[in-house]
């Protein structure tokens, strides 16, 4: 089992200046090598369909038109894999929780994610963009100590890569975006291209 990982928005609580209202965490799950090669295979397909740069990065929030996202997820969108999402209005946790510590977001959301899908899951290797070397120490404790025991393994390997060349990881970029454009913008035309592969949205807050 195979898990690319992303986020949409920021987990900062200074509304109405720099803080995004919602937070969304992704998963994108292949069950099988082969069928995430295959994905990967179609990503590169897309490039030249596109007339795209060989090293082309799809991101859903910058230098991505919607014509580049629909095709993509249109495109990707054919392939066996599944999603599950959290999303948070953190306007609604900040009024439950008003000392809620920042930096405490990313690993409530994450138990939430990880811990709805634990029977879904065993012995996956997780990709995750890379981001700082505190943070990938922390994560990493994190999810062996949540997530791991004696009787089953539920994570394997955790891997952090640039996005910048892992196709996988830009499809996970992508279908985040997708769900965060629908909350943070109520536009959800992307989002019912990828619907079909959801297999968990939950909104706790």
């Amino acid at each position: 089992m195979l898990i690319f990982m992303d986020e949409s928005g920021d987990t900062g609580f200074k509304f109405g200046k720099t803080s995004s209202k919602f937070f969304v965490l992704v998963i994108v799950i292949f069950d099988s090598l082969s069928v995430a090669e295959e994905a990967n295979e179609a990503v590169k397909k897309v490039r030249k369909e596109l007339k795209l740069p060989e090293n082309f990065e799809f991101k859903f929030s910058t230098g991505t038109s919607d014509k580049v996202k629909r095709a993509f997820l249109q495109k990707l969108s054919k392939y066996n894999f599944r999603y599950r999402t959290v999303i948070v209005d953190k306007t609604i946790l900040a009024k439950r929780e008003p000392l809620h510590p920042k930096d405490s977001l990313y690993m409530l959301v994450a138990d939430h994610l990880f811990l709805r899908a634990e029977e879904r899951m065993k012995n996956a290797s997780i990709f995750i963009d890379r981001i700082s070397k505190s943070f990938v120490d922390d994560f990493d404790g994190y999810l062996r100590k949540r997530l791991n025991t004696n009787i089953e393994k539920i994570i394997g390997r955790v891997k952090h890569q640039d996005s910048r060349s892992n196709n996988l990881l830009q499809l996970a970029d992508m279908v985040c975006g997708a769900i965060y454009r629908k909350y943070n913008r109520s536009d959800d035309k992307f989002y019912k291209i990828i619907k079909k592969r959801e297999e968990d949205l939950w909104k706790p807050y």
